[in-house]
């Protein structure tokens, strides 16, 4: 609704009544959609790779654009569109090809002469990444396999999203006003994000400033210590190099991947569901709390009018008209 139907109609707002309404419906669609695709559609491959091809169909072209928009003053609405269409667009189609492959794309392609032209394009363009990428053409399975698919999503909507902004912008944005940063921070506290010393790199690396709560810092480092020092250190590159110098007998994979899986998931299983239960009902009590109190900015609905947030122009209507075109020049 935000990012799609707003701009179709001109920037022109809903009403807070309306957008509510609408934002209902669509949550209600997307449900609806999801419970008949789930019970219509079946699967064609391992439910891992299923979850990856099928979470690409969003997370394949919108990963580079909400990265791209609010750390890049170079992007542009034209680059994301097309990004997201396109990422989308191809993990849709290789969820469709996947499916359909036995039954249709395969007899057709032999039926109009087109299989060994295909077979021969294929193996040609895997052939420099064997014997790591196969692309062989049988009548069974598509043979590009869905994190193939995903990845090449996910190349293509940023090679297109890098490409198009390049190409389309003139002039950077001004993502300082956008963001309330510098000159155009507002009234309240002031977050320092500068870095005093060497014992700051690795805290802002990761995100902690001076709103964490001590809490909040315990999540945090659990969370680094936990994906970043545990899983891709320790038990990606501490197995592998092992592996390089020494390799593991069959056995020892077994034995690892069942502590892996069932002994420390089973573990953080627990955990989560106990701390989740009782942080989260917690937390829900106190989110309705706080909404009760919150005073509602109707202007504050996430519109951008000539590349200044619709709320921005209204509490500038009331500055000097300098000011308020700084990085525009004067009307």
């Amino acid at each position: 609704m935000q990012d799609i139907i707003l701009p179709l109609r001109g920037g022109k707002p809903f009403t807070p009544h309306q957008q509510i309404r609408l934002l209902r419906i669509l949550i209600a669609s997307v449900a609806v959609f999801a419970f008949f695709f789930s019970l219509f559609f079946g699967q064609v491959d391992y439910i891992l790779m299923f979850f990856a091809i099928t979470g690409a169909i969003w997370t394949g072209g919108a990963g580079v654009v909400i990265v791209g928009g609010l750390y890049w003053k170079r992007g542009t609405t034209l680059a994301a569109f097309v990004a997201l269409i396109v990422g989308s667009g191809i993990a849709t189609s290789g969820v469709i090809f996947q499916k359909i492959w036995a039954g249709t794309l395969y007899p057709l392609l032999e039926h109009r002469g087109w299989l060994a032209g295909f077979t021969r394009i294929l193996e040609t363009a895997s052939g420099p990444f064997e014997p790591y990428i196969l692309w062989r053409v049988t009548p069974v399975k598509f043979p590009i396999n869905s994190i193939e698919i995903v990845l090449g999503s996910m190349l293509t909507s940023i090679f297109l999203y890098l490409t198009l902004s390049l190409l389309s912008r003139k002039e950077s944005f001004n993502m300082e006003r956008m963001l309330h940063r510098g000159k155009y921070q507002r009234e309240g506290k002031v977050i320092d994000h500068g870095i005093k010393g060497w014992r700051d790199i690795l805290r802002k690396l990761i995100g902690i400033n001076e709103e964490y709560s001590r809490g909040d810092k315990i999540i945090t480092w659990s969370v680094f210590i936990w994906s970043f020092v545990l899983h891709f250190i320790i038990f990606f590159f501490g197995i592998l190099i092992w592996n390089l110098i020494k390799p593991w007998p069959a056995e020892w994979w077994a034995h690892w991947f069942f502590f892996q899986t069932f002994v420390l998931g089973g573990f953080v299983a627990l955990v989560s569901t106990v701390w989740f239960t009782w942080g989260g009902t917690r937390d829900l009590f106190r989110l309705f709390r706080d909404l009760d109190r919150e005073e509602v900015d109707d202007l504050d609905d996430g519109r951008v009018v000539d590349h200044i947030s619709a709320e921005d122009l209204e509490r500038n209507k009331q500055l000097d008209p300098i000011e308020f075109n700084d990085d525009k020049g004067k009307r």
